[in-house]
């Protein structure tokens, strides 16, 4: 029969390995967001690149036409994706984790859309999504690797705690 004593140190130690995996669990989440914005942001700058290129339509006209699912992946993991124009977009992206990856290109994209001439418009656009899919590139192949290394170190600090303790 167990002992009162070992019971406890049993559930401390699932409790800690626990804790290790839901840490584990969330920062993998958190770093396919970052991946979706990214694609987000790349696919946003594209179509607004093609209404560009083919309709010559105002900014706002183009923000409005913007298809859900690429709106929603441009801002996902933001607290309040309610949005009409291109200021209420950039404030919404500087806020909190969201302008670490690529917010500062992304940002200076919004600033100088529809302040110049069409072609300008569109090699604007051909920049941001070179530089936003290189971004992408590096940090696809950086992601998971740090999710494994991050996933080792929380079970093997969690291990080394129940060592320590017991």
């Amino acid at each position: 029969m167990l002992s009162y004593e070992l019971m406890l140190k049993a559930a401390g130690t699932l409790l800690l390995f626990a804790s290790a995996g839901i840490w584990t669990a969330k920062n993998k989440r958190v770093g396919r967001e970052r991946l979706l914005r990214l694609r987000g942001q790349i696919a946003f700058v594209g179509f607004v690149r093609e209404r560009i290129e083919r309709y010559l339509l105002p900014i706002s006209q183009i923000i409005k036409e913007c298809d859900k699912t690429v709106s929603d992946a441009v801002v996902i993991g933001c607290d309040s994706v309610d949005y009409l124009d291109i200021e209420g977009l950039r404030a919404l992206l500087r806020t909190g984790r969201y302008y670490s990856d690529a917010g500062k290109e992304f940002d200076s994209f919004l600033s100088a859309l529809g302040a110049s001439y069409r072609e300008d418009e569109l090699v604007g656009c051909d920049a941001c999504i070179k530089e936003l899919s290189a971004l992408y590139q590096k940090l696809s192949v950086e992601i998971p690797k740090d999710e494994k290394s991050r996933a080792v170190l929380a079970f093997c600090l969690s291990a080394a705690i129940v060592i320590i303790l017991f």
